[in-house]
């Protein structure tokens, strides 16, 4: 159909293999399985960088992280680029020059806005670094870029301090009532205020709103939710932390990893406060992580019921990702993500449901390499745009989705990481066919055999036997570097033995 309703759905630091439709047998996301029914589940899909502000700026501009230079969280060591310019190829600019109105609400993280310096959290990174307050500030906000909806500048937390969702509070007469749940770990919340009290409660009705207004103009629609969670703190109410409070939680197969041939940079994210951890800590935060994920399903539950109710459900192309996963306690208490290139953090959820009834390949999955600047190519091609001016750094998933015949696709795809932080080093992940190379500058490379070895649990690249396939590789990622014209190109050849 001409001009399809876009409907984008994105949440935060989200491990895919937490969703019932990729198989868990723990956590419940009903709502989410019943999309993947609707519509075309990803096995393959990869962040572009497992980082919050470059993997949200590659869906904004439809350019990897090396390109747009937002290689890092915005204000942090090794980003370029500290606020997401206004140019007629972002998004939402070509969007509107195609004849939608743009909405998004929710996580921002891609600028603090004109008036970052009276920011607390902008306030903060200055302390640090106080250089940055020499650089004339051009600020960004969605409103600023094209989108009406919400301004919530900087990472904003976890959303609960934010004026406007106070205020949603206060009007309701209602307050935001927690407890700490895990005394080890008091970024752990149990919100006993009730549901509806909650910040993505107050999400869901803000986009709700939105988007009632947009189908009340009559006009074709792009929205974008960004959810905080899953992220930490978590926050979840009583009544879905009732449904993990005693789950037992085995293991990950990594957790008691001894750690052999692997690169010690990995150390940097076994965090001090969970150094002490056994691996019942890590199943209390677990059950806290799964409780909002579930909560979260039941909010876009909410949602998908709304558009069925009006009527456009049907003919929306509905969209569900994060921006990159998370480790929760992998491979000898990791936490947090970036530093470490594993599947868990750099493999992301993606269910697609496209416009038109019945929706092609529904219920069906797909397990081509995709990433997420593939994202903006797919949004502007459903719009209207020439699929050859919508690429970029990405395509267009439409040929997947609908099952064009004889539709060439990439046989690999890379995850790039400039550090976290205060530590900056330079990764990239190359996923090819079962393996998953990574090259670590500085320190030992990985190489695993995700078919012989699911959770990566012996690092191939030292071993002889394997010396030809690593070779290989690394001349695959080599090209990949080249083709795309990332310039870590010739220094990659040079330590790696390639010229």
């Amino acid at each position: 159909m001409a001009h399809p309703n876009l409907l984008f759905i994105l949440t935060d630091q989200h491990l895919a293999t937490t969703l019932g439709a990729y198989g868990s047998t723990l956590c419940r996301t009903p709502h989410l399985d019943a999309l993947a029914r609707d519509g075309l589940l990803f096995r393959n899909a990869y962040a572009a960088c497992p980082i919050c502000t470059p993997a949200r700026a590659c869906l904004q501009t439809g350019l990897l992280p090396f390109r747009h230079g937002m290689q890092n969280n915005i204000y942090n060591r090794g980003c370029q680029v500290h606020e997401l310019p206004d140019h007629p190829t972002l998004l939402s600019r070509r969007l509107q020059a195609l004849g939608y109105r743009t909405g998004l609400t929710g996580k921002w993280h891609l600028g603090f806005g004109p008036d970052a310096i009276n920011q607390p959290e902008y306030q903060s990174h200055i302390a640090a670094c106080p250089g940055l307050g020499r650089v004339p500030l051009h600020g960004s906000l969605p409103s600023t870029v094209g989108y009406e909806g919400d301004d919530f500048p900087g990472h904003g937390g976890v959303g609960i301090h934010t004026p406007q969702y106070r205020a949603w509070l206060a009007a309701r007469g209602r307050t935001l009532e927690t407890r700490v749940y895990h005394d080890a770990y008091p970024r752990i919340f149990e919100v006993t205020s009730g549901a509806d009290t909650t910040v993505n409660h107050f999400l869901t009705e803000r986009a709700l709103g939105h988007i009632n207004g947009f189908l009340d103009a009559d006009a074709p629609f792009y929205y974008q939710l960004n959810y905080w969670g899953p992220h930490a703190d978590y926050h979840a109410p009583t009544e879905f932390l009732d449904l993990y409070r005693d789950l037992p939680i085995p293991p990950w197969p990594s957790f008691d990893e001894d750690q052999s041939g692997k690169p010690s940079l990995h150390d940097a994210h076994r965090a001090e406060a969970t150094r002490h951890w056994g691996w019942p800590d890590f199943e209390r935060a677990l059950r806290m992580y799964f409780a909002t994920i579930t909560e979260l399903d039941a909010q876009i539950g909410r949602l998908l019921a709304h558009l069925k109710a009006r009527g456009v459900y049907e003919d929306t192309l509905v969209v569900f990702s994060a921006d990159h996963g998370d480790s929760l306690g992998i491979h000898r208490g990791l936490t947090d993500k970036a530093l470490f290139m594993y599947e868990e953090t750099n493999r992301i959820p993606l269910l697609i449901k496209a416009p038109g009834q019945p929706a092609p390949r529904t219920g069906g999955t797909e397990d081509r390499f995709v990433g997420t600047c593939d994202f903006y190519s797919t949004f502007l091609d459903y719009a209207g745009l020439p699929r050859a001016d919508a690429e970029l750094d990405g395509r267009s998933l439409r040929p997947l989705i609908e099952g064009e015949p004889g539709t060439a696709w990439r046989d690999s795809i890379v995850t790039e990481c400039s550090g976290l932080d205060f530590l900056l080093t330079t990764q990239r992940a190359l996923r090819y066919r079962n393996y998953n190379y990574v090259f670590n500058a500085g320190d030992t490379d990985e190489l695993y055999d995700l078919a012989a070895d699911p959770h990566e649990l012996r690092n191939l690249a030292d071993e002889s036997s394997f010396a030809a396939l690593l070779l290989e590789l690394r001349r695959k990622l080599d090209d990949w570097l080249t083709q795309h014209g990332d310039g870590l190109a010739e220094r990659f050849r040079r330590m790696r033995g390639l010229v």
